[in-house]
């Protein structure tokens, strides 16, 4: 797939189909992560594989009760060996340098499973002392980051974006320009429109949220209730049999 393609049409999946992902894919995808640049080229990042269902439960639970995340097959968590950082370039190293070298990898990693077929979503929103717990991570390092991966149940349509000349500028400090260029032609009105699309765009998600959370909740009990109708049904069926008799 051209590069260019695979950025466009990329897209955060959160519903995956009930399928397997083929191992060598998911080694293509690591391949991508290990190229990814990396300050100084330390390559300071290790990537856990987690395919154990309840080990996906309990890292959907650690990051944020995420349960959609558990329908994915495959979780990729990205860790950061901070310390390694912190060693070769100091106090910067260990604040931003990993990090950006954690995310570059990420974006890789999912250029290279959409590439493939296959649907990804970051996830960031993390109990980190948990997740370690469940990847027995060792000391210096901490979980930047969940890839969720598998076959896509959805096909989102690309959101909202600014345009580029909203935030490109040439050999102009843009600080100054974003300033001096804000303007209803620029800036304002996607501004607003972004804003308007986030509200509405939260309420759609707590109502999705919400009636997730009752169908979990009362999932058991439903089937409590149809195995009760069943019996009663056959209870009647076996009762008419025998008044036939």
């Amino acid at each position: 797939m051209d590069v260019f393609e695979a950025i466009r049409n990329r897209r955060s999946i959160r519903k995956y189909l009930d399928l397997p992902v083929e191992w060598d894919k998911v080694g293509s995808i690591l391949e991508a992560g290990r190229l990814a640049p990396s300050a100084g080229n330390l390559q300071a990042w290790k990537f856990v594989v987690v395919r154990d269902l309840n080990k996906r439960k309990q890292l959907a639970e650690a990051a944020g009760q995420q349960y959609w995340m558990e329908q994915a097959p495959v979780f990729i968590v990205i860790v950061g060996v901070f310390n390694k950082h912190e060693r070769f370039f100091g106090q910067r190293g260990k604040d931003l340098y990993v990090i950006q070298d954690c995310a570059m990898a990420a974006m890789q990693m999912m250029l290279a499973a959409h590439s493939l077929g296959l649907g990804t979503c970051f996830v960031s929103a993390l109990q980190e002392e948990k997740v370690g717990e469940i990847i027995l991570m060792r000391g210096g390092a901490r979980p930047m980051g969940i890839i969720t991966v598998g076959y896509a149940a959805e096909a989102p349509k690309m959101p909202l974006r600014y345009r580029l000349e909203n935030f490109s500028y040439l050999e102009t400090d843009a600080g100054l320009a974003y300033v001096h260029g804000y303007s209803p032609g620029r800036h304002a009105d996607f501004d607003f429109e972004m804003s308007n699309f986030r509200v509405a765009q939260r309420g759609i998600n707590y109502v999705k949220q919400a009636a997730q959370d009752i169908d979990r909740l009362t999932r058991e009990k439903r089937k409590g209730l149809l195995q009760r109708m069943i019996e009663k049904a056959k209870k009647k069926g076996a009762e008419s049999e025998g008044k036939k008799g």
